[in-house]
């Protein structure tokens, strides 16, 4: 394949895929654990990198910094869509993940509740929060999905733009 952000990006989608398959194999509250989750963004950079120092490499890093910024942004995309399409086909396939995380959810509200907020009316909120999901539970839209998959978007412009600054400047 010609093009090295695509290239890396799939490759790293597959890589970034199996990582995640590997923790909801092993252990599903794993794949839940947002350690292990932002553990996986080590993925996307060293792909990201490696496709950015090859397209440097090739085409010289004394160019426009936005050509320096499109290689690893791709990669970025092309990940994070796999890994999209895999967590949206998993919760699919697995209603179970669904009930885990809101269980999980539950508890992280309560435990910020007891802990007391300070502000009474950030209390009520999260009593309302806790009422809403014990009354309806979690649900994944596929709006939602895409959603915060543009959200993810912004923050991996944020790493392309400080990869294509470190790269530009090493040389």
């Amino acid at each position: 394949m010609k093009n090295t952000g695509v290239r890396y990006g799939l490759l790293g989608g597959v890589v970034a895929v199996f990582y995640y398959a590997l923790l909801y194999v092993a252990r599903k509250e794993l794949f839940l654990n947002p350690w292990l989750q932002w553990a996986g963004m080590g993925i996307y950079l060293l792909f990201m990198y490696r496709a950015a120092k090859e397209d440097c490499a090739a085409n010289g890093t004394q160019r426009d910094f936005r050509e320096i910024l499109r290689t690893p942004f791709v990669v970025f995309l092309l990940i994070n869509l796999c890994y999209w399409l895999f967590y949206y086909s998993l919760h699919l396939a697995d209603p179970e993940l669904l009930q885990l995380e809101t269980a999980a959810q539950l508890e992280y509200f309560k435990a910020q509740l007891e802990a007391g907020p300070g502000d009474p009316e950030q209390a009520n909120q999260l009593r309302e929060q806790i009422q809403y999901l014990e009354k309806t539970g979690m649900s994944l839209p596929l709006g939602h999905v895409f959603l915060r998959m543009g959200f993810g978007a912004l923050g991996g412009f944020a790493l392309s733009a400080g990869l294509a600054a470190l790269l530009r400047n090493e040389q």
